[in-house]
């Protein structure tokens, strides 16, 4: 038999065999792209950080017009730039939400309102708050969550720090306390100025403090501080005339006040009362018509400025 050419001595399979022979055997002569061992090939590592908010710190469950919602902040709370909030309704708030008008700003220890209301606009299950608190001396203590819905307008809030409730604080951004004597109880508020100092005590029978608990004019309050070795100061009402607060409130009824201040017009040294943090457990004590009152013990920590 005469001999052939190679190429037509074999099949077609076979030609196809000898052609992967030959470049392994030779090398490809394109060169394979080796991944740099310095670079990552996760794609979520090659995301923008700015397109995230940051750690998210539960804020806790607050009740809104009989509707429970939790808040969530994204990452840290700055004066001066943008920051977010996630709310998430529990029960049947979440069935009507896109009924709701749901509104979220953040506000300071005093109640000061630090950004202007955003609209929360829905994202999955819940809804997504933008906020730019305002630059200045005051710092975001809260947020504060509007819910108007079928002529429903009420507000609640949690505090940014986390502890998931409020601190306990009166109407005059005082520390609430009870007290009690002779059978009777009765609702304090004890306001201390951490920027001076001085201190402003209101008495009354309930505990919003709408039905005054009216002592003489000449009555005395006297607080003891037990973290202080048991120092003790008097309170006084400023005057016999209006006998006003710190706001202009007149606090005389009949030849009676339910307000009382110190140092006043003492001239008591109050410096040791200053400084925002200044804490101590406390005790009030005073007389009504020959019997005396005691509160309860609590904590007295200033109203800051």
């Amino acid at each position: 038999m005469k001999n052939l050419p190679i190429h037509l001595a074999l099949p077609h399979a076979g030609m196809l065999l000898l052609a992967s022979l030959l470049l392994i055997a030779c090398g490809d002569s394109t060169e394979q792209a080796t991944p740099d061992r310095g670079a990552s090939t996760d794609n979520t590592a090659s995301m923008d950080a700015g397109e995230g908010h940051g750690t998210a710190t539960d804020l806790g469950t607050v009740t809104v017009g009989g509707r429970e919602f939790g808040i969530v902040m994204l990452g840290e709370l700055q004066p001066g730039k943008e920051g977010a909030f996630e709310v998430h309704p529990k029960g049947d708030a979440a069935a009507e939400l896109d009924t709701l008008n749901v509104y979220l700003w953040v506000e300071s220890q005093d109640g000061t309102q630090l950004s202007a209301p955003a609209k929360g606009g829905r994202e999955g299950t819940g809804l997504h708050f933008h906020v730019t608190p305002r630059a200045g001396e005051q710092v975001p203590h809260r947020a504060v969550l509007r819910l108007r819905a079928e002529g429903l307008d009420e507000r609640g809030s949690l505090p940014l720090d986390g502890h998931g409730h409020e601190h306990a604080e009166g109407a005059h951004h005082g520390v609430p306390a009870e007290f009690s004597g002779g059978g009777r109880t009765g609702h304090l508020e004890l306001k201390l100025h951490d920027d001076k100092g001085d201190l402003e005590l209101w008495l009354s029978e309930d505990a919003a403090g709408s039905r005054p608990f009216d002592l003489p004019l000449d009555a005395t309050v006297q607080v003891e501080f037990i973290d202080l070795e048991d120092r003790t100061v008097t309170l006084r009402p400023r005057d016999a005339d209006r006998n006003a607060d710190e706001d202009g409130n007149p606090n005389v009824r009949d030849g009676q006040t339910n307000y009382f201040v110190f140092p006043g017009d003492t001239g008591a040294d109050a410096a040791w009362l200053q400084g925002r943090e200044f804490q101590s457990i406390v005790v009030l004590r005073f007389l009504r018509d020959g019997q005396e009152f005691r509160s309860e013990e609590f904590v007295l920590s200033p109203h800051t400025h």
